[in-house]
């Protein structure tokens, strides 16, 4: 039997080291706290250790007393006061002065032979003015295979002890409860009322069945032992019970079962919180994804509009010159007559009528629809930019008030939301901040006005936007009059005037068309260059983030598929412990495992 047990018994261990192994992993992968990590190292550990009995409770209750008792001998002191102020683990060897083995932590040794095959625990008391005696014991909780919760007759479970028995219930520990201080009881009804008060508030605060109870007065007992009485007289004193259970039945299948046990709760603990954790943070992600989503939307809609609602400054622009090309073929009309040949012989008194009456404000309109146009464009990217800084700065907002900005301190990554949206935050303000419209609307007509003056021609130092227009005409009309001026004197003939004069319409309103298309493709460039240059200056604002964020979820949505894989395994194997090592019936009591379910 013991060949299969150990067979068994190393097969399942295996199976556990390789999960606590993949969990550590994956922790690790998706940012876990170092205390989980290092939790999870040291039981790969703790699993080739002895067995580990832990004795805990507040102080004063006599933990120390007990083991002394579980000794036959004084070996730790006992008192009124705090007396046990590090973990002191006993183990079997010859006895001697203890040993420091690690900072709060000392080895004691005996020549017990039951301590062959376990450590016993003692542990600081909870409850104690010295805050840091109870986080070593929790912090040792842990490690236990099995924990002795020793409490007092005459305070029994007090609000301390439930906050710390919920402590051990994360962990998922199997608990037996020790009620020591019988000696001092009224009456042996008292000890009814304790353990009916005890049975009922763990199972309704922890809710777990019955627990195991026994009722002992370690003093008794370890007197009894020095005294060479193996008998203790107290009949209600269920010491010697209670020792058979520590030294006799935490044995064999018993042992092995909570050892087993042990790594499988505390995984559970680590899995559960873990579990919790990543979802919690995935929320948050999927928040910040939906915001960023969302400032791509306002993007792309600010796009469309901004295309469509273009397109009236451009239809504005070609009713000045439809205008134009009207008033132009009337004067063409008017002037190119026969009667008009000493007059149109005049290149500067054509020039001028052609401007007072053709040209007339065209190019300052067309220059004023260029600055409505830009100054259009320059307001809709400033609203654009606080839009999206009022949807960061209520986003931050909502997270602050869920409790998504605390800072995680503990965990490698510091995934802090609020250092991160300050940092997104912080460009936008600074746009925002040196938004200069005036200055931003006067560098893009500098650029249309050079773009047109290229395209026309003209030196840019040299003359101004509606001067583009006013050089073009004119010159247009120069040349037509030219053409008139000749042709008037060539032949002598009245239907040649008729002719040349639809000519020079045609090619005038040619010449106009012509300008159409060309200045409203160059404003429509220009206009396209600084509205994706817009869209560009936020979205590489955006952009580093939405690329975290895709790797941020990537990764919590790994670890938490691999974590919830790994809660799935640990139920199949303590399934599988429970059925290959049955919990063994105890006579004197009936026993509990303590769940952290």
């Amino acid at each position: 039997m013991e060949q299969v047990l150990n067979r068994q018994q190393g097969e399942l261990v295996a199976l556990e080291r390789k999960l606590v192994l993949q969990v550590r992993d994956t922790l690790a992968q998706s940012d876990g706290t170092r205390a989980d990590l290092d939790r999870l190292a040291s039981l790969v550990h703790e699993m080739d250790e002895l067995f580990l009995l832990v004795v805990v409770g507040e102080y004063n209750s006599g933990k120390s007393t007990f083991i002394n008792a579980l000794l036959g001998d004084e070996v730790f002191a006992m008192g009124d006061l705090p007396t046990t102020r590090a973990i002191s683990i006993l183990r079997y060897g010859p006895a001697g002065p203890p040993e420091t083995i690690g900072e709060h932590v000392q080895l004691y040794h005996y020549p017990l032979e039951a301590l062959r095959d376990l450590d016993i625990v003692d542990t600081p008391g909870t409850n104690s003015i010295e805050r840091m005696e109870e986080a070593i014991t929790r912090e040792f909780v842990p490690r236990a295979d099995l924990l002795l919760f020793v409490t007092s007759l005459l305070q029994p479970l007090t609000a301390s002890e439930l906050d710390f028995l919920t402590h051990i219930r994360e962990w998922g520990k199997k608990v037996v409860f020790v009620v020591n201080g019988i000696d001092r009881r009224n009456s042996d009804d008292q000890l009814t009322r304790v353990r009916e008060y005890l049975t009922r508030e763990v199972s309704a605060r922890l809710g777990v069945p019955a627990p195991t109870i026994y009722f002992i007065s370690a003093l008794q007992a370890l007197r009894a032992k020095m005294s060479g009485n193996a008998t203790i007289p107290d009949e209600k004193n269920e010491y010697a019970g209670l020792e058979r259970y520590v030294l006799e039945t935490l044995r064999e299948k018993e042992r092995v079962r909570l050892k087993l046990l042990s790594p499988l709760g505390v995984l559970t603990n680590v899995l559960k919180k873990n579990v919790a954790t990543l979802d919690s943070r995935l929320a948050v992600v999927q928040a910040d994804v939906s915001v960023l989503r969302s400032i791509r939307a306002q993007v792309d809609a600010y796009s469309q509009e901004m295309r469509s609602e273009s397109e009236r400054f451009l239809i504005e622009m070609r009713n000045v010159l439809y205008e134009l090309e009207r008033r132009g073929r009337s004067w063409f009309e008017r002037t190119i007559r026969i009667g008009n040949a000493f007059f149109l012989r005049n290149k500067d008194a054509v020039e001028n009528r052609f401007r007072a009456e053709v040209v007339q404000e065209s190019p300052e309109a067309i220059e004023k629809v260029v600055h409505r146009m830009v100054d259009w464009t320059v307001d809709r990217n400033l609203r654009l930019w606080r839009a999206v800084f009022s949807e960061l700065d209520a986003h931050t907002a909502r997270l602050r008030a869920s409790g998504a900005l605390a800072p995680a301190g503990d965990t490698e990554f510091h995934y802090n939301r609020e250092e991160l949206f300050t940092r997104l935050r912080e460009p936008v303000e600074r746009r925002l901040d040196e938004f200069d419209t005036e200055r931003e609307a006067r560098e893009i007509v500098t650029s249309v006005k050079e773009a047109v003056m290229s395209a026309f021609g003209v030196n840019v130092l040299a003359i101004g936007l509606g001067g583009i227009f006013l050089a073009v005409f004119t010159t247009a009309a120069l040349d037509f009059t030219g053409i008139l001026t000749a042709t008037l004197f060539a032949i002598a003939g009245w239907m040649i005037i008729p002719a040349r004069r639809r000519h020079l319409v045609k090619e005038f309103e040619e010449k106009i068309s012509k300008l159409n298309e060309d200045l409203a493709a160059l404003l429509k460039t220009k206009f396209e260059e600084q509205l994706t240059r817009y869209e560009r200056q936020l979205l590489e604002v955006v952009a580093p983030y939405e690329r975290f964020l895709d790797t941020e979820r990537t990764k919590l949505e790994g670890g938490l598929e691999a974590l919830r894989g790994a809660q799935r395994e640990v139920s199949s194997l303590e399934h599988r412990v429970e059925e290959t090592f049955p919990e063994e019936n105890v006579t004197e009591a009936t026993e509990t495992k303590v769940s952290s379910g």
